[in-house]
């Protein structure tokens, strides 16, 4: 840690040089901690009335709080009326002013000035970073129902930052693609040729660990019977792990039959949070997307066949891709998740993406 070389002073005289010094450190903290500050009016100044000297007496006016700024530029009141600057000069980091003419004993004296106080841009920051990870946290951990018999839990997080031009879906995020010998394959499997039937919605888990803003949609077409449109939306989080209020739609998005990426432009800016990515079908197509390895998984754990006393028992957890609903006819999306959405599971999903900006 870097530290100035100060040494205590032997029996000498002060010199300005070793004031100095002490005074650019005070402003290089001050730099640091990107100091407060707060604006009195008409405060009063006290004049200096103890020299031996009578003349020198009702000279200097000091103000009892120090540490004025130059920015905004102080002014001098006397009697109510602004002085001329040039009868004075000032001392704002001591909070007083010299006079060149000694003044009347009974006149008073005030100031208007901005000074430092004893609080920091600093601290809010920390505690605002502090309030941030902690909805980092938050969000990691995922919702849930709350029942002991089946507890909804959203997998996977984000430890990472997304460039420009990053595709987001229910991807795992809690991979690491990078290993010793390069790319690791298995990290991502995809799916290719998915068939899903016009007038459904499925939606994903999406989450969102930092303000993120999206600037495309994007759907991959294996193949359809004829020229294929699809919307991409996000659904709000109703506190239970289900998708509840849309937020946004995207505009439809044609692709051609023999398939292919089809994009929609938008500019959609979402807070740290858990939302659903949802994919609207026009007709009966098939998608490329996900396998269910590389899915946030949606668990459901069964209590009662967990404690069941048995040899062997069947496996008490319930692994979801999202929910699907059906029979939705397509257009505009519904405002509210439809009821009738159900929980789905599937080797391979059908998946809608977002493009970072």
């Amino acid at each position: 840690m870097a530290k100035t070389p100060y040494r205590d002073l032997a029996s000498e005289s002060i010199l300005s040089a070793h004031l100095s010094g002490v005074q650019h450190d005070v402003n290089k903290i001050q730099d640091v901690l990107g100091m407060k500050t707060d604006v009195k009016e008409n405060h009063p100044l006290l004049p200096v009335t103890d020299q031996e000297d009578s003349t020198l007496r009702f000279r200097i006016y000091e103000a009892d709080i120090r540490n004025w700024t130059t920015q905004p530029e102080p002014v001098i009141y006397r009697d109510g009326t602004v002085v001329d600057p040039g009868e004075y000069e000032l001392y704002p980091a001591y909070g007083a002013v010299v006079f060149v003419a000694q003044q009347h004993t009974d006149a008073e004296v005030t100031a208007d000035f901005t000074h430092i106080i004893g609080e920091a841009n600093i601290l809010d920051d920390i505690a605002q970073h502090a309030q941030e990870i902690e909805q980092i946290k938050e969000n990691m951990q995922g919702p849930g129902s709350g029942t002991e018999e089946a507890v909804i839990r959203v997998g996977g997080v984000e430890p990472f930052y997304p460039v420009a031009g990053t595709y987001l879906s229910h991807y795992r995020r809690d991979y690491n693609p990078i290993i010793e010998s390069g790319y690791h394959t298995e990290s991502h499997r995809p799916a290719f040729g998915i068939l899903v039937y016009g007038n459904t919605i499925d939606a994903f888990p999406f989450p969102i660990t930092r303000k993120t803003t999206f600037v495309r949609a994007g759907l991959c077409l294996r193949n359809g019977n004829d020229t294929v449109r699809a919307k991409v939306g996000i659904y709000a989080d109703d506190g239970t792990g289900r998708p509840s209020n849309l937020i946004f739609q995207s505009p439809e998005m044609t692709i051609a039959a023999d398939g292919g990426w089809g994009y929609a432009d938008l500019q959609v800016e979402l807070q740290p949070g858990l939302y659903w990515i949802a994919r609207h079908d026009g007709a009966d197509a098939y998608w490329n997307g996900l396998h269910q390895m590389s899915a946030i998984p949606l668990m459901r754990f069964n209590g009662e066949t967990f404690l069941q006393n048995l040899a062997e028992r069947p496996n008490p957890h319930t692994v979801f891709g999202g929910y699907r609903a059906t029979n939705i006819t397509y257009g505009n999306m519904p405002q509210t998740f439809p009821t009738s959405g159900e929980l789905f599971r599937r080797d391979y999903y059908c998946s809608p993406w977002l493009i970072t900006g």
